[in-house]
């Protein structure tokens, strides 16, 4: 298989698109490998800006943990996705998303045709067309609810809506089928960015883990940190989840997720310090189940990661971060706490060589942990709490700039799955099936690597597990495009943003996390409500 870097040399001839392409339509394709229809797919991730940016806009930046400039919250960021500037274009993540769909569909339907290359290899092409084509759709059923499913090239523009529990139940099929057909379990350094078998059975426990606990909502109970204070909600009701079998689905979680974990010190495995998985010496490595590739490391550039989430003294520009409340939630010896976030303070505003810089627990005494040691001394930064993951330096050496950062945007990889997520899902599937000890036992595995208080012998309880495996996801799994979603189906969103209420931003400023109930769906783009005849009307509020 070719390289996934070389294919922007190849896509001149694979794709002619409008200047705004349909999300169900795609011009004539001219192409000679069979290998073409798949970088054609995964060229839609950077040529649509979706990894540049609207991704982390549209997936980070609304959850209660989230802080950012007010510019940057602007539209989706506060529940709006039709104030945000990429809604109804090219670039809305509903269109994208389709047109991942599109070419997925066209890829299953030509490849083998290609009768020059052996069934195994033809196989392992459609397999991860089948992958991407479940990953498009897994993102649409959780952020629109009720979607298309269009499975052919050639679907009419007319669809009606299929019900959550049949995108769902597609999703699964598309994944069973990658599992099957994709040949490798790994990824090799050739192919790096390829889904792989074990990518498409830890996104299928996923999925089943959203569907059990989507099932669930309305009659469970989490507690959630709120700001410090330890909050117990009984879940909303998720529509259209309360087809699903939670126990059914929660076994077939569990049974996956321990399929992934059976590939630890194979492909894939646990590094044993924070500072082995993040960074620039940390680069693809085998913590790492999928993610998409930094477009060849020259052509295309991500203009979010390593330039909004860094801190300005560390060649970022500052723009987003985590609220200080997130960054408390990690206890003092917690190495994603230590070595997972930048602990610095600004002495001088003025000038780029004042920034001083500081790591807990080497002056715990003099900056104590928590928001008066972590906030900046005014400027730019008061409040924002930056993470290393996607610094796109050695984080365990970080160079403090000598002059100020411009806009210089680093390629890098979107990390989408990750090895640790196993134990997360298996976790939670154990508890709902009434398995506490494996439960914990699993928590533990990853407390134990971050060096926190282990959980073991604390207790028995289903909602105190389903709590601490529901905030365990969020010290582990920060910024890594999940804690919307967890608010999603769980039903916690509305009910969590509008107890957190306000947060402190940047320059002091009052961040609003209350949401009204349109915000739990996405608004679908205009032109598709207005162009398909069997679409009906928009999500509710909007």
């Amino acid at each position: 298989m070719k390289k996934l870097i070389s294919i922007l040399s190849t896509l001149l001839l694979l794709v002619s698109c409008d200047l705004i392409e349909k999300p169900y339509t795609v011009s004539q394709q001219n192409l000679e490998s069979p290998e073409q229809f798949i970088t054609g797919i995964y060229d839609v991730f950077w040529s649509s800006y979706l990894m540049k940016k609207t991704y982390m806009e549209c997936i980070d930046m609304d959850h209660d943990l989230s802080c950012a400039h007010s510019w940057v919250l602007t539209g989706v960021g506060n529940g709006n996705m039709t104030t945000h500037w990429s809604y109804n274009s090219s670039t809305d993540p509903f269109n994208v998303f389709y047109k991942i769909i599109n070419r997925a569909n066209f890829a299953l339907e030509n490849i083998d045709k290609f009768t020059n290359e052996t069934q195994e290899k033809r196989n392992s092409l459609m397999g991860e067309a089948y992958f991407l084509r479940a990953y498009a759709y897994f993102h649409l059923v959780r952020m629109y609810g009720k979607v298309p499913l269009r499975l052919t090239f050639s679907t009419p523009t007319d669809m009606v809506r299929s019900s959550v529990k049949d995108v769902f139940n597609q999703i699964v099929a598309d994944l069973d089928n990658a599992s099957k057909m994709i040949t490798n379990w790994g990824m090799n350094s050739a192919d790096w960015g390829h889904a792989s078998k074990t990518a498409a059975i830890l996104l299928m426990a996923k999925a089943y883990a959203t569907m059990g606990s989507g099932s669930l909502s309305g009659n469970a109970q989490i507690t959630v940190n709120i700001k410090g204070t330890k909050t117990l909600f009984t879940t909303d009701v998720v529509t259209g989840y309360q087809e699903f079998d939670a126990q059914k689905c929660y076994k077939r979680a569990d049974s996956l997720a321990t399929i992934v974990i059976g590939r630890k010190g194979l492909e894939f495995d646990l590094k044993d310090s924070y500072l082995k998985i993040w960074g620039a010496p940390n680069f693809r490595n085998n913590e790492f189940v999928w993610g998409v590739v930094g477009y060849n490391n020259t052509n295309y550039t991500t203009e979010h990661l390593g330039h909004y989430y860094s801190p300005i003294p560390f060649n970022g520009r500052g723009y987003a971060g985590i609220s200080t409340h997130a960054y408390n939630l990690y206890e003092a010896t917690d190495d994603r706490g230590l070595n997972g976030v930048f602990h610095y303070f600004q002495t001088m505003y003025s000038s780029i060589t004042a920034y001083g810089y500081y790591r807990f627990p080497d002056n715990a005494t003099l900056y104590p942990k928590g928001p008066n040691g972590l906030a900046s001394r005014g400027g730019a930064n008061t409040y924002m709490v930056f993470t290393t993951k996607w610094f796109t330096g050695d984080i365990a050496n970080p160079v403090v700039n000598t002059v100020a950062p411009g806009y210089s945007f680093v390629p890098q990889d979107v990390i989408m799955l990750r090895f640790a997520e196993a134990y997360l899902i298996r976790a939670e599937a154990r508890n709902e099936m009434g398995n506490s000890t494996g439960a914990i036992a699993d928590i533990d595995v990853i407390r134990g690597r971050a060096k926190a208080t282990l959980k073991t012998g604390t207790t028995t309880d289903k909602t105190e597990i389903r709590s601490l495996v529901f905030e365990e996801r969020a010290r582990e799994l920060m910024q890594e495009f999940n804690r919307k979603f967890d608010l999603l189906r769980w039903g916690l969103y509305l009910k969590v943003m509008n107890a957190t209420g306000t947060i402190a931003g940047q320059n002091n400023a009052v961040i609003s996390k209350t949401r009204e109930p349109r915000s739990v769906l996405y608004a679908a783009p205009t032109d598709e409500v207005l162009t398909n005849k069997l679409f009906g009307s928009n999500n509710e509020g909007w």
